[in-house]
């Protein structure tokens, strides 16, 4: 495990315009969904991740605060190719969850 970490910690991995050290995302778990999380993590931030939303719904009438659509593909994929046969779907679902996580988790401290 040591040895793999250190071919990876020069190596570079882009989500948009978030540049990450590769060896980051290699120390993560192994369950996808905690995976994705971690990405979000390191993306995005908890602050912003408590505060966005994957999608906007059509119905809405107030401008809502979307997470960036290039980064949040450039997660996905890169989640779908290191995980395989996972499908968009259940990457979603892991996104969506990680987001309602840090909602839950500002309005219970009171941020």
């Amino acid at each position: 495990m040591k040895e793999e970490n250190k071919e990876v910690q020069g190596e570079l991995m882009k989500f948009r315009v978030k540049t990450i050290l590769a060896a980051k995302p290699a120390l993560c778990r192994t369950d996808y969904s905690k995976y994705v999380g971690d990405l979000l993590d390191i993306c995005f931030g908890r602050e912003t991740l408590s505060e966005r939303v994957l999608k906007c719904s059509k119905n809405r009438t107030s401008k809502t605060n979307v997470l960036d659509e290039g980064t949040i593909k450039d997660i996905m994929t890169h989640v779908m190719e290191k995980f395989q046969p996972i499908s968009i779907g259940m990457v979603r679902s892991a996104i969506r969850q990680k987001l309602n996580t840090c909602h839950k988790s500002k309005q219970r401290n009171g941020m």
